[in-house]
């Protein structure tokens, strides 16, 4: 995953210091990126550097939208360095600056188009874990699912264990999640099993319970439910939330994104049937 590195951010920080203000103002705000708090500038008393600077403190760097929308703020930077290197009498002077954005940048993980301009995380879409903002927009408060699939993509490739743990809590939230949508009580002791359970028949997506729907789901709706017991399991032999007398040395980062694959296939269709309006749950 590209790392926002102190040369890459002091590399964008520097280029701003040439821009007016308003453009500034825009570039981040046009990207989703509210004004930071002040910040201790350290004597620096340039207003563009300062300006820039409370903006970067606006973003969230541990989430996967803030890391987007930044890469966004330097693929739109990048792409006007380029453009303004093809169209206009400057080219020369630019080219020193394109060379020095594109080496910083990929060192750094990032990809650089090279006639496009746009700057990508060559890893973003291989590890980021992620559910449809529709499925999210039926939860009141989908901060627990974007907090666990923040965490799955931070740790598949690095800490596959806690992977799996946190694949295991993102079953668990869903679950949750569904059943306070229902209205349903559940204790608060109560096993996935059961939830999922209780969450899949809240849905009219239990296996026996396809009406409606195509009977070959049946089949499928089991498997679902095997997934998230298989899900459970590897995470009682191998999470990081169990004592153990020794470290499971077995698990690779291709064994967590099974794992994840697994959790966010269930979690998936649990959102999006519950956000679907004509889903076979409403009409019972």
């Amino acid at each position: 995953m590209a790392q926002f590195t102190p040369k890459v951010l002091r590399l964008l920080i520097d280029y701003l210091t040439g821009v007016e203000m308003r453009q500034i103002e825009a570039l981040f705000e046009d990207n989703g990126i509210a004004l930071g708090p002040v910040q201790d500038d350290r004597g620096d008393t340039s207003v563009r550097r300062s300006l820039v600077r409370r903006y970067l403190a606006g973003v969230n760097l541990d989430s996967i939208e803030g890391r987007a929308k930044l890469t966004d703020v330097l693929s739109d930077v990048m792409q006007e360095i380029g453009l303004r290197a093809k169209s206009g009498d400057d080219y020369y002077d630019l080219q020193p600056v394109m060379e020095k954005w594109t080496t910083t940048l990929k060192r750094a993980g990032f990809d650089v188009g090279k006639w496009t301009y746009a700057v990508t995380d060559r890893a973003a879409g291989l590890n980021a874990p992620s559910v449809s903002a529709a499925a999210l927009a039926a939860l009141d408060d989908p901060s627990a699912i974007l907090d666990h699939l923040n965490r799955l993509a931070e740790s598949v490739d690095t800490d596959p264990r806690l992977a799996v743990s946190t694949a295991k809590a993102l079953i668990e939230s869903t679950a949750k999640c569904v059943l306070s949508k229902r209205a349903i009580e559940y204790s608060r002791t109560a096993k996935i099993p059961a939830l999922v359970n209780d969450a899949q028949t809240a849905l009219s997506l239990t296996p026996k319970g396809v009406s409606e729907e195509d009977k070959s789901l049946r089949q499928v709706l089991q498997s679902l439910v095997s997934l998230t017991q298989g899900v459970t399991e590897i995470r009682n032999k191998v999470g990081v939330d169990h004592g153990a007398e020794s470290v499971p040395t077995w698990v690779r980062p291709r064994h967590a994104r099974l794992v994840v694959g697994a959790a966010q296939v269930w979690c998936t269709l649990m959102l999006e049937t519950l956000a679907d309006p004509g889903a076979p749950w409403r009409k019972a």
